[in-house]
């Protein structure tokens, strides 16, 4: 008997159980495998410490820190490279520098600068249900911009396709300032004028051991609630309570349950109708590609990394300077940097063998960076990011619904409300608070 099961020890889970802790419940989280952390597995090496899924977050943050505070997380600052980003596009790599410099970089034309500066001032209105994030972009910076920027958050954060990609679902922080303040940047600068005086900016940090460090941290905090080697089978009504099916476990009983599992792992445990509609969700197959090597032979720019542009005439989405902005990366002389190929974008290129995709970014970085690339350790992580097409609004609303009908019953993870670890500190978040709304009825 318990308060609470959470099926499934990735990230998303731990951070749920963690939260349910502090909170004062007293959750159990089930995980399949015989470690924590699922996809957010840190890889050492050589002296090398490659990140294959999320590999920094921005903190402080609202939902996460006060987690990674209850459990004693280590995250140490980004150095300062992390502050300049950079787009490669025709063939030159342009610095996004963070400040006001921005407006002079040369990525964009000033005709395009002006048309996007008007944005506070432009009145179309949003049309009736899902917008593609391109056609929000374009919407209110003008065709320009609204390619560029919608190119780059979509590489960058889903590996997606910006014509396909749901700008309500995906982004809805976007949406809900056009929403609050008839603009973008209106309301975003009101948004930060209602900061609280003293509130500390949000800058890049990296877990100091790695994401697989903080998942053994979480782990650690959850004691004897953390159970590895406990694949989940089915999660079936009892009466008024729950009982979860533990493959050679036998059932445990809760009066909640959590199942932080990608929707087609979720379909396969949780009662019909809701598994029905968690079916088949897409995904986009990505590669990441770690190369290291002596400094003299791996020459990265200052930095935290380029996207790439709409032109950029690469087949990479992004490359990020690993090295340049976080610290214990690589070797004392050494360098790290990491590719990522494929997504809806290109997924032709997942049929490449990993020497073959290994080749693919040693060209294409010596292109970005101008010198010649000789790496001395290569690794190759295939993974997929789930994708919130249009439709994917929509699809949460009956979800939700389902779950409305399974009191007790809740989702979370990467493939409903948001990835990345904000998004899912903001569900285990809203979740835990929803637990607590419910058990005091």
């Amino acid at each position: 008997m318990t308060d609470v099961i959470v099926v499934g020890g990735g990230l998303g889970g731990l951070l749920m159980g963690a939260e349910l802790k502090r909170r004062g419940a007293h959750p159990v989280v089930l995980e399949a495998s015989g470690k924590p952390g699922g996809v957010a597995r840190t890889v050492r090496d050589a002296g090398f410490l490659l990140e294959p899924a999320a590999g920094s977050v921005l903190l402080p943050n609202p939902d996460l820190t006060p987690i990674f505070e209850a459990a004693a997380a280590v995250f140490d600052p980004a150095l300062e490279g992390a502050r300049t980003r950079f787009v490669y596009d025709r063939g030159v790599l342009f610095e996004i520098p963070e400040s006001p410099r921005f407006l002079f970089t040369r990525l964009v034309s000033w005709r395009a600068k002006l048309r996007a500066a008007r944005e506070p001032w432009t009145g179309a209105p949003p049309p009736g249900g899902e917008e593609s994030l391109l056609d929000f972009f374009t919407r209110r910076f003008g065709a320009d911009v609204g390619q560029i920027g919608a190119n780059l958050m979509a590489h960058g954060v889903f590996a997606g396709n910006p014509e396909a990609l749901s700008i309500q679902a995906a982004f809805p922080k976007m949406v809900a300032l056009e929403a609050e303040a008839g603009s973008v940047v209106r309301g975003a600068m009101r948004r930060r004028k209602s900061r609280p005086k003293g509130t500390r900016r949000a800058s890049v940090h990296v877990a100091h051991d790695g994401m697989t460090g903080l998942a053994a941290t979480l782990a650690a905090y959850l004691g004897d609630g953390f159970r590895a080697d406990s694949p989940v089978t089915d999660v079936a009504r009892d009466g008024k309570r729950w009982r979860v099916t533990v493959d050679g476990g036998g059932h445990l009983g809760t009066d909640a349950v959590v199942v932080a599992l990608v929707p087609g792992g979720a379909a396969k445990i949780v009662p019909d109708p809701l598994a029905a509609l968690l079916g088949d969700r897409p995904t986009a197959p990505v590669a990441v590609v770690g190369i290291g090597g002596p400094s003299d032979g791996l020459r990265l720019p200052t930095g935290f990394g380029a996207l790439a542009g709409p032109d950029a005439g690469i087949r990479a989405l992004g490359i990020l300077f690993e090295s340049q902005y976080a610290g214990g990366r690589a070797p004392v002389g050494h360098e790290l940097t990491k590719g990522i190929y494929g997504g809806a974008a290109d997924p032709e290129v997942m049929g490449l063998g990993d020497e073959e995709i290994v080749a693919l970014m040693v060209r294409e970085l010596t292109e970005v960076t101008g010198s010649p690339v000789r790496p001395s350790w290569t690794r190759v992580v295939r993974s997929s990011i789930p994708q919130y097409p249009i439709g994917h609004a929509a699809w949460m609303q009956r979800v939700d619904a389902g779950l409305a009908a399974l009191p007790g019953l809740h989702l979370c993870g990467w493939g409903y409300r948001g990835i990345g670890l904000s998004s899912l500190g903001s569900e285990a978040v809203r979740i835990g608070s929803a637990l607590d709304d419910w058990e005091g009825r």
